[in-house]
């Protein structure tokens, strides 16, 4: 599993295009248009500004095919990219694979503009308050 202090890993997803000036959040999801999936997404997108504040970028990745996240990115029009990751490369790099070994594990990891992981949670919970202010917290903000 991928941790704190670890570099950001190679994959087939190059996730390393999305870094930037600043800090990088790497979602893992499910399923799209599921529940807590929908919810984990929509309160990311819902903060958008704050994110663009803080010079960081976002990125969310699931097993689902490429015509399901257009649905699904049409349907909540997230700014920011939605990720294929069909044969789960990335989630099983990162270990974020389910019991089931049939999709990604919710899951939230912050990256700095140099690659460094400086936040790991594999069993990110969208309801869970200390786990995004966590994240928030890892990409720069006071809390």
């Amino acid at each position: 599993m991928i941790g704190v202090g670890d570099q950001l890993p190679d994959t087939e997803l190059n996730l390393r295009e999305y870094l930037s000036d600043g800090p990088l959040l790497i979602l893992f999801y499910a399923e799209a248009s599921t529940p807590l999936c929908t919810q984990q997404l929509c309160a990311f997108r819902d903060d958008e500004e704050m994110i663009n504040e803080l010079g960081a970028s976002v990125v969310a990745v699931s097993s689902d095919p490429p015509w399901e996240l257009e649905r699904f990115d049409a349907e909540h029009r997230f700014p920011f990219p939605l990720l294929s990751d069909p044969a789960l490369e990335a989630a099983g790099t990162f270990g974020v694979v389910d019991e089931s070994g049939k999709r990604a594990q919710r899951a939230a990891f912050v990256a700095d503009a140099a690659g460094d992981i400086r936040l790991a949670i594999p069993f990110y919970q969208p309801n869970n308050l200390d786990d995004y202010q966590e994240i928030f917290s890892a990409l720069g903000l006071d809390i």
